[in-house]
């Protein structure tokens, strides 16, 4: 048994536990919620929808740093992270109870607020969890793994949501069941032997004041990334439909499209990030993802038409994931110490929640009449700054 590596099976649960977190909130925040909203105010919903997605997002944003800080507590005496998640895992089902319960707008905002808490109660552990159990030489590949989360998250919408679950309480229980599954085997069966602190990491050969610089740098070029992100999400249908020349609406089109690049989006993330531990670094993976993303979002912007567009598209998320998960690697690398993980990057998680309040500033700056393409090419440009920050991290080559 080789003591610098992860137990036998861990890396199996570990990624089917991380697919879980996906499952306990993306089938809620893209069809239950909205479908709640309505219901509880359908006169108010657009409003009532943005509260909801404010308010959950400030939360998110504390609840994953005291999340993150109570789990190294846990772990500096434990050596475990597993208690902290399970806690989280029990309350999500809370909190779909009480969602499944309001009848208010403000009962509503109340229970959103108390699931964001539940969520990043798991989420901050399990993703200082990698970084706690999975050795530098291997972090790519795992990184790489994790990206099937997402559209994982996004399958499972349409499973619970399918005609066995009719109403709205067997659709949270549905919810509920499904990320349990997914989350308990890792919880039962998962053993962690601290497998990330032997050798000597990056950080700890860089010394203490470049890497917390490097931490700066990464953490600036993953909100700069995730900003262009979360762009191209918000905008990428409109910009499909006004490109869109065919017979009826550009709804199937665009989710075929949608769903080739998911498939291609998957199978090169996980290449790259098998490739990167083999290389040994990231950087230059980092450098080719950026210049992916600034093609494509370019490539949209200038294309005339539909097949164009779309082709932008999957080049420019093919270049977002695999910067995201194989930053998610160095950054990992460069944490200064082990004792305080689990908050640090639940600090660097706040690149994930803070982006969404860009896209409506962005919109509202371009010129009137610009149209979508100028949208597109100020992504573009948000999305070179960070791939350059990224870039000028010192600690690892």
């Amino acid at each position: 048994m080789n003591p610098a590596a992860p137990a036998r099976g861990f890396v199996p649960l570990y990624t089917l536990a991380y697919c879980g977190l996906f499952v306990a909130f993306m089938p809620f925040v893209s069809i239950l919620l909205p479908v709640k909203v309505e219901a509880i105010d359908p006169g108010n919903r657009v409003a009532l929808l943005g509260w909801a997605v404010f308010v959950g997002a400030v939360v998110a944003s504390i609840a994953n740093i005291a999340a993150g800080w109570l789990s190294d507590r846990h772990w500096r005496r434990s050596r475990s992270r597993r208690l902290p998640i399970a806690i989280g895992l029990m309350l999500i089902a809370v909190a779909f109870a009480l969602i499944h319960l309001a009848r208010t707008p403000a009962t509503l905002l109340a229970a959103i607020a108390f699931w964001q808490v539940a969520l990043n109660l798991m989420f901050a552990p399990m993703v200082a969890v990698m970084a706690d159990e999975v050795p530098d030489r291997a972090k790519g590949r795992v990184s790489g793994l994790l990206g099937i989360s997402h559209p994982i998250g996004v399958l499972s919408a349409a499973a619970v949501t399918a005609p066995l679950f009719v109403g709205e309480a067997a659709r949270f229980a549905a919810n509920v069941a499904l990320a349990a599954v997914m989350i308990v085997p890792f919880l039962l069966f998962a053993r962690e032997r601290g497998a990330g602190d032997l050798g000597t990491t990056q950080a700890a050969e860089a010394g203490a004041a470049p890497v917390r610089a490097d931490l700066v740098r990464a953490w600036i070029a993953r909100l700069a990334m995730q900003v262009a992100g979360n762009g191209l999400t918000a905008y990428a249908f409109f910009h499909f439909a006004d490109r869109w020349r065919g017979e009826g609406d550009a709804a199937g089109p665009v989710a075929q499209a949608m769903a080739v690049v998911t498939g291609v989006v998957v199978v090169v993330t996980i290449l790259a990030g098998r490739w990167s531990d083999r290389v040994g670094g990231r950087k230059p993976f980092l450098g080719g993802a950026t210049l992916l993303v600034v093609a494509g979002l370019t490539g949209m912007a200038v294309a005339p038409g539909f097949v164009g567009a779309a082709i932008g598209y999957g080049v420019a998320q093919t270049g977002l994931s695999v910067f995201l998960a194989l930053h998610s690697a160095l950054a990992m690398q460069l944490l200064p110490s082990p004792a305080t993980r689990g908050r640090d990057l639940a600090v660097l998680n706040l690149t994930n929640t803070l982006p969404a309040c860009v896209p409506p500033l962005l919109a509202a700056l371009v010129p009137a009449g610009a149209g979508l393409g100028a949208v597109f090419l100020a992504l573009a440009l948000v999305a070179a700054v960070g791939g350059g920050t990224a870039l000028a991290i010192r600690s690892e080559r």
